[in-house]
């Protein structure tokens, strides 16, 4: 049997050292506090912030479509395409018309993000056009325009004559084009000079015209295909890999997706290769490399079939396909274009729907092209007939153009954007009796591009915070930020970005604070009676010693953080009762902070190394 002798009690207020820690915001947001722990809750954020396994960081955000009307008077707008067509640098849109006394138009992004155009008319009298497309045809460094007219049977082009849209030059590629519908550019012949393909309903042709001497004003016919009934749509691209530019078509009548290889590679011997003979409808044809493997796969939009679909370039050789349907329900679907739209590396894919009314894009969620995620843009675009996609208004990312015949509506959508800053506040802290706040430190991660920012208030009123601190970015003391005796605390973490696939990640947060206490002493005592952490020297020289009191035999904890609130050493270990020794090593010179957690007791004390 212990029989403790005490002769006298001396009861003495004293400064003990704490330390507050968050590690964990998985609990959500909403609880505003007081609260005695911040634990895993925290009070709200703004911005898009994300916690994954228990860190917080930002996260790329796809917004809500939003919807810019360029032009919705445009009658019967069938065709969208964007262009630098005045050299200032941004995007500008230019659409086709079926609509009497509209024809070839473009419209001039004013301020360069896309809230304020001025129409400029290309050709009024060219009508029932079709298709509309964008190329420096003449090489002088200025985009020039080419259009399709269905009634017409011209394939046209416009030379931009003073470079900045508002004079045009004529040109007619082709007048006798039976039922032109689509237009396109591509160095067919590999001379370096641009030349002209086209798509004729009524001679079931694929055509390419030679820009003959390189200036287009001279152009030599060549039938690709004169037997493709119904050809509606043509693309151009190097589907083999050889390194020329091959041609790819759409015919409505055969219900055919095709490609033609250019043999030669000059544009006079044509191989033909049949990707789908049964495509029901085929409207539109587009490429790209939709499942990331380097080759080029081919999409199509089916208007029978109610298809979007895209096929697999297996072998990489254009001559083994493998189909995939993106969307087998896409009624009346009447375009298809593919580009990166959320910004993931990824090739997403975008189409048209005549009789859904539907502007539509879906999401390459694997990046390899089998699993697809649908964001309808707008499921109310009377008459949607063309799709396309360009950075209108200048903020790096992609956006969505769209032309309705019925609504009459050359229109564009932003959809996707990430959150370039996220900020988060903690609940209110009760800290208890605070008698000074001594110094904030962290653990984060912050690559190149990114930076992750703190502020502090703290008042001995909780309903009256007060204004926020300056934004630190260090750890720091908190002396002259954060005033002594004020109990109730709160913090708030501004994480930011400047590239949408870089995040900062926060992963913890610590607050060193003294409070008022009472201890009791005892003097001609044989045992300890209170828990305790003093350092031997302080400063120390070198070698850190720390005197550790305990009042019965415990499992003690000990850690040792630098300034930073990198751990620099620690250690666990039952100790007997009474006062013990524990060294910490050799350290480099330096403030750390000591922290000592026994049962319920938790104390921090300041040490400074020196050499």
């Amino acid at each position: 049997m212990r029989i403790l002798i005490i002769a006298m009690l001396i009861v003495t207020t004293i400064s003990f050292s704490n330390t507050v820690t968050q590690t964990d915001w998985s609990g959500g947001a909403g609880v505003q506090g007081p609260v005695m722990n911040w634990g895993e809750t925290f009070y709200s954020t703004d911005g898009n912030l994300s916690v994954i396994s228990e860190v917080l960081k930002l996260a790329v955000q796809l917004i809500v479509p939003v919807e810019h009307t360029v032009d919705g008077e445009f009658d019967y707008a069938y065709s969208v395409y964007a262009a630098d067509i005045d050299g200032d640098g941004d995007a500008d849109i230019l659409g086709a018309a079926l609509g009497a006394m509209e024809g070839i138009a473009w419209w001039e992004n004013t301020d360069g993000t896309g809230t304020s155009w001025t129409e400029h008319t290309v050709d009024e009298e060219f009508g029932d056009a079709y298709s509309v497309h964008a190329t420096d045809v003449d090489d002088d460094g200025d985009m020039d325009v080419l259009g399709a007219s269905n009634s017409a049977h011209d394939i046209t082009w416009w030379e931009n004559t003073n470079g900045m849209g508002t004079i045009w030059t004529e040109h007619t590629i082709d007048e006798n084009y039976d039922h032109a519908l689509d237009v396109h550019a591509a160095d067919i012949d590999g001379d370096g000079d641009v030349d002209v393909l086209g798509a004729s309903n009524g001679a079931d042709d694929i055509t390419w015209w030679e820009n003959t001497n390189g200036t287009g004003t001279s152009w030599t016919k060549h039938t690709i295909d004169g037997n493709f009934d119904c050809a509606y749509s043509v693309h151009a691209t190097d589907v083999n890999g050889d390194g020329d530019i091959d041609v790819l078509g759409a015919a409505l009548i055969a219900d055919n997706i095709s490609w033609w290889e250019n043999t030669d590679g000059t544009g006079t011997l044509w191989s033909k290769h049949t990707i789908d003979g049964n495509a029901d409808g085929a409207r539109d044809v587009y490429s790209a490399d939709v499942d990331g493997d380097g080759d080029t796969d081919v999409l199509g939009a089916i208007r029978y079939d109610d298809d979007i679909t895209w096929w697999e370039n297996s072998n990489g050789t254009g001559t083994s396909w493998t189909e995939h349907t993106i969307d087998g329900s896409f009624d009346a679907a009447r375009s298809v274009y593919s580009a990166d739209v959320d910004g993931d590396g990824d090739m997403d894919v975008l189409g048209a729907a005549v009789n859904a009314d539907d502007i539509t894009w879906w999401e390459n969620t694997n990046g390899t092209g089998t699993s697809w995620t649908e964001h309808i843009v707008d499921g109310d675009f009377d008459g949607a007939n063309s799709v396309y996609s360009a950075d209108i208004d200048s903020d790096g990312f992609m956006d969505i153009l769209g032309a309705a015949s019925h609504d009459n509506d050359i229109a564009w959508w932003k959809v996707s954007g990430y959150t370039s800053v996220g900020t988060l506040e903690s609940s209110i802290l009760d800290a208890g009796t605070v008698d000074s706040w001594d110094t904030f430190a962290f653990n984060h991660l912050e690559p190149s591009g990114t930076s992750v920012g703190y502020q502090f208030r703290s008042s001995q009123d909780s309903s009256n915070m007060g204004v926020w601190s300056d934004t630190v970015f260090t750890s720091t003391s908190l002396s002259g930020i954060l005033a002594d005796s004020t109990d109730f605390l709160q913090y708030k973490v501004i994480l930011q970005t400047a590239d949408p696939q870089i995040t900062p990640v926060l992963e913890d947060l610590s607050f060193i604070y003294s409070t008022y206490g009472t201890a009791t002493e005892e003097t001609n005592t044989a045992e300890i009676l209170f828990w305790g952490l003093t350092p031997v020297a302080n400063p120390s020289f070198g070698s850190l010693a720390i005197q550790v009191s305990s009042p019965h035999q415990a499992m003690v904890d000990i850690m040792l953080h630098d300034i930073t609130g990198r751990v620099i050493a620690r250690q666990q270990q039952e100790l007997p009762e009474g006062t013990n020794s524990v060294s910490l090593g050799n350290l480099a010179e330096g403030v750390y902070f000591c922290t000592m957690h026994a049962e319920n007791f938790t104390t921090t004390e300041r040490v400074v190394v020196l050499k």
